[in-house]
């Protein structure tokens, strides 16, 4: 009796439609059940075994490792996402399942009996690739201005205000950089529409190769950019002199020019639109001045 409740669970538990790994503390795979849909994962029964060091990059296989460890010392349910792809586990046949870099959540579960002597925990990995596919494309689409490419103005201020609690809390130096095109109006009226947004694409091309990972660039609106610029204001504005200058160099056939306001983060500031205001008036003296030009105020 005994015998067939085992062998009917072990049915039940083969017959799971998400790939069930029993792994232990070491990284040993001490059983490998379920996931039998090919449309989903790859067949991983010649895993049981191995150790995660033997099939997976070290990265990889030390941070599955401090996960179950995770497991073990909070000794409860823990979820996990991570990528994975067959490329990345050797001796895997890429056949036997889908192509790609895929997405799973992870269900770790610790386990109270011992395994080859060692504590192991189960873990439940689901394909969410598609959910996570859709997740990324409604993040794009909700971040990113679809004409420049580049972040759009809720984004840009939601990266100004996170600037904003990290300068309070650490006193980094931060600038704000606001662009305009000049006479941005009369491209329009002159050669269309389409060569204006042209000119709105190339200029967002320009700046986004020239900043670095740590700044943000973004489309506040129209002809209006921001660049959330960490440092100096010496520094911020040598940066806006240089790009008013490689914008007037690349252009051809239509002359364009962008004027700058820049703006340095203040102990004495309580929000951003104060920082905005002042970046907005050193890009008022930069048009008075003449345009193509970058100010401070």
């Amino acid at each position: 009796m005994e015998e067939s409740k085992l062998e009917e669970f072990e049915a039940i538990i083969t017959s799971l439609p998400d790939m069930v790994f029993v792994l232990t503390e070491s990284g040993r795979y001490a059983a490998v059940l379920g996931g039998e849909s090919s449309e989903q994962y790859h067949d991983g029964a010649f895993l049981e075994d191995f150790n995660l060091f033997d099939i997976l990059p070290k990265q990889k296989a030390i941070w599955f490792i401090e996960r179950i460890k995770d497991t073990l010392s909070a000794n409860k349910l823990m979820i996990f996402e991570y990528s994975l792809a067959a490329s990345d586990v050797d001796n895997i046949n890429p056949s036997s399942g889908p192509t790609g870099e895929l997405r799973f959540e992870g269900r770790v579960s610790p386990l109270k009996s011992l395994r080859y002597g060692e504590r192991a925990v189960v873990w439940v990995a689901r394909n969410i690739t598609e959910r996570y596919r859709l997740e990324q494309k409604l993040t794009y689409q909700a971040e990113i201005d679809p004409l420049s490419n580049a972040f759009n103005r809720r984004k840009l201020f939601e990266s100004m205000d996170e600037a904003f609690y990290n300068f309070e809390r650490y006193k980094e130096n931060i600038s704000f950089l606001l662009l305009d095109i000049d006479d941005f109006k009369q491209i329009n009226d002159i050669y269309g529409h389409q060569a204006g947004d042209n000119v709105i694409r190339s200029i967002a091309e320009l700046c986004q190769s020239e900043i670095r990972h740590t700044d943000v660039f973004g489309r506040i609106g129209g002809d209006e950019f921001g660049i959330i610029y960490r440092s100096t204001v010496e520094t911020s504005l040598a940066f806006g002199e240089r790009l008013t200058a490689l914008i007037a160099l690349s252009s051809s056939q239509i002359n364009v020019s962008i004027s700058i306001g820049v703006s340095e983060f203040k102990e004495n500031d309580t929000n951003i639109e104060q920082i905005y205001q002042r970046a907005d008036l050193a890009l008022y003296q930069s048009k008075q001045a003449g345009k193509s030009m970058c100010t401070t105020y």
